[in-house]
């Protein structure tokens, strides 16, 4: 099955609303989604805001990055 390309800003979007559904009110948390030469892509969370999330948190980012990661490839790869 081909994945659907799509770029970072689409795919930080899909992460930070996930989150947001999934954990519920978040304190505000910068995502980025960057090239990887070994995954294709990578989540990557900003400033503070990453550094304060909860182990389970952080977690649960990875399973979604996971999840998304089967579906969608980076436009610009």
């Amino acid at each position: 099955m081909a994945k659907k390309r799509v770029s970072s800003v689409d795919l930080s979007w899909m992460i930070f609303e996930r989150m947001r559904e999934e954990i519920g009110s978040l304190r505000p948390v910068s995502v980025a989604v960057v090239a990887d030469t070994e995954l294709g892509w990578r989540a990557v969370l900003g400033g503070r805001g990453g550094r304060k999330l909860s182990a389970a948190a952080r977690r649960k980012l990875r399973s979604i990055e996971n999840e998304l990661r089967a579906s969608f490839s980076l436009a610009g790869d």
